[in-house]
Formats: structure tokens, C-alpha cells, sequence
């Protein structure tokens, strides 16, 4: 028995490193990949939701490179439908209809005191919570910014910690939300990726099945030896 307790702590030793860098990994890529879409609505001026959405497409994802199809509309017309590439490793930018793209999606895995860089009208902030949410039906973790510029207007954006996409957030005047956003669909929840903890699993199965056997063997030995 202790073997086999000794063998499974060497595995998870081994294994700890492999888990970090696939970590440390997204800390510098987006963690969406191509096919995902992400949809919000968006409110303009106080109370003005519902009225126009604005939905991102992912058409390649390669690490820090990021192709994505952008279109803006309302329930009788496009307004936008354009295409662009952005290198999260850059200062890559271009405007949308309320934020610059950047706001959108960042480097997955971030977590509190990360730097984030929000495109040329934000510059450089640093992550200061983390926290629980409910986005298109489903509880994520989130991560999120809260800072105020020199005209003294208050913005809070919240992104999905694990893909690094944005949830929600916007200008807060006098206690309302002023150009906000707010997801209403997207295909992107659920798709986390457990391969490495699966061949974690396998192998751990895999030495305990050989160790068990290994044991048994001996004890035939010895009972025909003892015989």
C-alpha cells in the first residue's frame, strides 16, 4: 500500500509542472478558439437596452493572433460587419461601436493584479477582483477591472477568467450604466479543456493496475514457495 501512495505522489509531483505551464501558457493567448461567437446587447443611454446587439465571431485563433468578424445591428438593419486581426503581444487595435477592441476579449487566465491592456482609449489597467457570475444561463468566473478617468466618469468590465472574453460592463454615471454591454448569447461556455487532466488520470489507473498486479504475482510466489 504504501508503494502504490508513494507512486501516485510521484505522478502528481510530475504532473504539477505540466499543469502550471498549460497555465502559465494562457496568460499570454487568448483562450477562445476559432468557430466561437459571443453576442451582447447594447445600451446607448439609460434604459435603452434591447434596441441594438453587437456579435463577435472568432475566425482563427493562434495564439496571440486573433481574426474576428464583428457585426453591429438592430432588429430591421447591419450597421457594421467587418473583419480584423489583432495580436494580443501588441498594442493592436480598431474601434467598435461603444469600446475599442481590445475591451472585448484579453488573455485567458488572468488573475488579480494582472496588467490588461484595453486599447488606446483605456491604456494599461491591472485586474482587482475576481468573482462568480451568471452570463446566457450559465455561472462563471470572472475577472474585472474598476477604474475612473480624469473626466470623472466610472467604468467596471468584467471578462470570463478562463477564455478571457468580456461579460458585461460600461460607463456608470450617477449610479446608472451608460454605454454598457451585456452578453445575451454565445457557444463559448463548456468547452473547457480536461485532456490533460484525463491523461493524468489514465496514467495513475495505469501504474495502479501494475503495481496490484505486480502484488498479486508475488503472493502466488510465495504461496507456491511456502508450499
Amino acid at each position: 500500500m504504501r508503494t502504490i501512495e508513494a507512486s501516485i505522489m510521484i505522478l502528481l509531483l510530475i504532473s504539477t509542472p505540466l499543469v502550471a505551464s498549460v497555465s502559465a501558457l494562457t496568460n499570454f493567448s487568448f483562450g477562445g478558439k476559432s468557430g466561437d461567437w459571443i453576442e451582447y446587447g447594447l445600451q446607448l443611454a439609460f434604459g435603452s437596452s434591447g434596441e441594438e446587439w453587437e456579435r463577435t465571431e472568432f475566425l482563427s485563433v493562434a495564439g496571440t493572433m486573433v481574426t474576428v468578424r464583428v457585426t453591429v445591428y438592430t432588429a430591421t438593419w447591419i450597421e457594421t460587419n467587418e473583419t480584423r486581426t489583432v495580436d494580443l503581444a501588441s498594442q493592436d487595435d480598431f474601434s467598435m461601436r461603444l469600446f475599442r477592441i481590445r475591451v472585448y476579449f484579453i488573455p485567458g487566465g488572468l488573475g488579480i493584479n494582472d496588467s490588461v491592456y484595453l486599447g488606446d482609449e483605456f491604456g494599461t489597467e491591472n485586474i482587482v477582483g475576481e468573482t462568480t457570475g451568471s452570463y446566457a444561463g450559465v455561472n462563471r468566473r470572472v475577472i474585472y477591472v474598476n477604474f475612473s478617468t480624469p473626466q470623472g466618469s466610472n467604468y467596471i468590465f468584467y471578462w470570463d477568467k478562463q477564455t478571457g472574453v468580456l461579460t458585461e460592463g460600461g460607463m456608470f454615471v450617477a449610479g446608472g450604466a451608460l454605454n454598457a454591454v451585456f452578453v445575451t448569447g454565445t457557444n463559448m461556455w463548456g468547452s473547457a479543456d480536461y485532456s490533460l487532466l484525463l491523461w493524468i488520470i489514465i496514467i495513475i489507473a495505469v501504474v495502479l493496475g501494475v503495481l496490484t498486479s505486480r502484488k498479486n504475482i508475488l503472493k502466488k510466489l510465495h504461496r507456491k514457495r511456502d508450499a
